[in-house]
């Protein structure tokens, strides 16, 4: 089952799809090594599967097989392992970007990874780059139309 429609919903909501993209095309984290030799590692769609992946290692499994299995409830993340997922600067890029605090952006992907886990792992397996992309380049394209000729 590659059919990742949860994701272009997640994406509709404007704060979620700006604090996704953003994680996507954030510097790449030095302290995660784990990530340093994947191609995945690389700005957008490949730097979001890895974070995705990541999360099965900092988080628990009872967790990430919640957040992976389409008939089970999403368990919680904490923000220590938000922390410990992409690390402090990043978490600090990102409260730059949205003109926010590292513990607010903290405490909102500690809400939106879960779902965004869920969102791009249809039948319990992680979507390839490659059409995580296509759905990123979609979302992009919509909310592009959506904002008109003027950018309104």
């Amino acid at each position: 089952m590659t059919d990742i429609a949860k994701f272009a919903t997640l994406l509709d909501d404007p704060e979620v799809r700006d604090l996704v993209f953003g994680l996507a095309h954030t510097r790449k984290p030095a302290e995660l090594t784990r990530l340093a030799d994947t191609p995945d590692g690389e700005p957008g769609a490949g730097r979001l599967r890895a974070i995705v992946l990541d999360l099965a290692v900092t988080t628990t499994s009872e967790q990430y097989r919640s957040w992976l299995d389409d008939n089970e409830h999403n368990q919680k993340m904490t923000t220590d392992q938000v922390r410990l997922t992409i690390g402090d600067g990043v978490l600090g890029d990102l409260a730059d970007y949205a003109s926010s605090t590292p513990a607010a952006v903290a405490w909102q992907l500690s809400e939106v990874l879960p779902d965004l886990v869920d969102a791009v792992s249809p039948g319990g397996r992680v979507v390839d780059t490659s059409l995580l992309a296509a759905e990123m380049a979609a979302a992009t394209r919509e909310d592009d139309l959506e904002t008109g000729v003027f950018g309104n």
